[in-house]
């Protein structure tokens, strides 16, 4: 299966979905903010970026700009695969997600999310769609 690198501030949710994707046969990675996630996502060179959007230090939006490359048409590349993922916030989380979409994340994911579409998703992310 695929080497995740999972980045979210929430320690439970980050836990509980750790130990859901673990359970689906992935080798995950976790890291509480973005700072830490960029940090991780260099040594560790992940498959997939499933990544919250709010969040402290760096927050999930810059670190997807972080990693991108832009291309010859302006267009932004990653990586890896990108899975954003928000609840909200101060704001309709939508509004988050909507930014994700138009920076050219592979998937959006709105909290609170299914475990049966966010393991669908990765699995046609990687091409193995069950």
């Amino acid at each position: 299966m695929a080497k995740i690198l999972l980045v979210d501030d929430d320690p439970e949710f980050n836990s509980s979905l750790k130990q859901c994707l673990e359970f689906s046969g992935h080798d995950v990675i976790t890291a509480f903010d973005g700072k830490q996630g960029l940090e991780l996502f260099q040594q560790e060179q992940p498959d997939v970026l499933i990544t919250d959007i709010i969040m402290p230090e760096i927050d999930g939006l810059e670190l997807i700009l972080k990693l991108a490359t832009k291309t010859e048409t302006n267009d932004y590349a990653f990586p890896c695969k990108v899975i954003a993922i928000s609840g909200g916030g101060r704001f309709a989380g939508d509004n988050y997600l909507d930014c994700a979409d138009a920076i050219g994340v592979d998937a959006i994911i709105a909290k609170p999310l299914s475990l049966i579409e966010l393991d669908n998703t990765i699995k046609s992310l990687l091409g193995n769609a069950a």
